[in-house]
Formats: C-alpha cells, sequence, structure tokens
C-alpha cells in the first residue's frame, strides 16, 4: 500500500483524498477543521481505516514537521504529497521535502497546487531534495463561451488526480489570458 500526504485536504481536495484511497493509497490529511474530516471521514465509507487526521494550521512548521516524521515512523516513507499551499504559509513545502527525505532513499512524488497567480509568477520552484520529483499544478479558471467562471469542485480534484496519476506537473482549466479570469 502507498502512502499519500494531503495537505488542505478536508476542502476543495476532500474529493482527491477519496480517489486516492479508492486507488488503494493509506492517506493522511492535514487540515484545520476536525468536523469537516468528520463527514470526510463518513464519505470514506469502509475505507475510513486508511485514512489519518491532523488538526493544524500550515503555519505551524514545528508541529507539521513532527507530524510528518510520527507518521512515516509508523506507517513508513511518503510516496506521494499534495500540497496545496496558500502564499502566505511559506517554508510549508521545503519543510515536507526535508521530513520526507530522511525516511525515503528512492524518488517521490510531490504536487504543489497554487492558484492562477503561479502562471504570471516568475518565483523559481522551491528547492527540494534530489529524489523529489516536484510537479506544479495551477488552477486556472474555465471559459465558457463569452463568459469565464472558477473551477468547480469536481473539475480541481479531476485535474490535481490526473497530474498525481500521470506523474506530471499540470494546468487545470485556463490561465490565458490571465486578464480574462473571473473577477
Amino acid at each position: 500500500m502507498k502512502n499519500a500526504l494531503v495537505l488542505g485536504g478536508t476542502g476543495m481536495l476532500k474529493g482527491l483524498v477519496l480517489k486516492l484511497l479508492d486507488e488503494h493509497f493509506r492517506v493522511f490529511v492535514v487540515g484545520r477543521d476536525a468536523a469537516k474530516f468528520s463527514r470526510l471521514e463518513t464519505m470514506a465509507g469502509a475505507r475510513a481505516p486508511y485514512l489519518t487526521f491532523m488538526a493544524l494550521d500550515y503555519h505551524e512548521l514545528g508541529r507539521l514537521e513532527q507530524w510528518v516524521a510520527h507518521l512515516q515512523l509508523m506507517h513508513g516513507p511518503l510516496d506521494v504529497v499534495v500540497a496545496w499551499i496558500h502564499g502566505e504559509y511559506t517554508g510549508v513545502v521545503e519543510t515536507v521535502d526535508r521530513e520526507v527525505g530522511l525516511y525515503r532513499v528512492s524518488p517521490w512524488d510531490l504536487y504543489h497546487v497554487q492558484g492562477i497567480r503561479a502562471s504570471v509568477s516568475s518565483e523559481p520552484k522551491p528547492a527540494v531534495a534530489p529524489n523529489c520529483r516536484y510537479h506544479r499544478v495551477v488552477l486556472g479558471y474555465a471559459d465558457v463561451g463569452s463568459q469565464t467562471r472558477w473551477l468547480h469542485h469536481e473539475e480541481i480534484v479531476q485535474g490535481v488526480y490526473d497530474a498525481v496519476m500521470k506523474r506530471r506537473d499540470a494546468v487545470v482549466g485556463t490561465v490565458e489570458p490571465y486578464e480574462g479570469r473571473p473577477g
């Protein structure tokens, strides 16, 4: 059984957590809301024993580091990390990369889910260990004829899931023209 960590898995990415369970992953979820996790656990049904939750805020890097170390000691190294990290949470990707690197020698995949601003940013990818395959997944918008709209949950989940299953970077929706994004 493979191990996956999903940061932000009780909100927009809860559908991804369920899809990873369907793919026979043991899934560890970091989020701020235990009530949302309880609902996710109910949705998981018989797969719930393969689902573990840690209630914490990403900016608590010390707690995140300890929890990632603990879960790997208990369940083995992580194979996949999906991190929906907003700009104000600096250091999260590097912290997770460092902790996974302490327990894993073989290659593993990190999917950094970012908003549309990443499509116009000149920010370089984070410095990660050589065995970390870093993938950027940029969330854009839907162009529906004469209008645009933000992506629905299902579109986001499917786009991130496809990136994980194909081990690749991805743009979900469209990002151009940047000025065409919904207001």
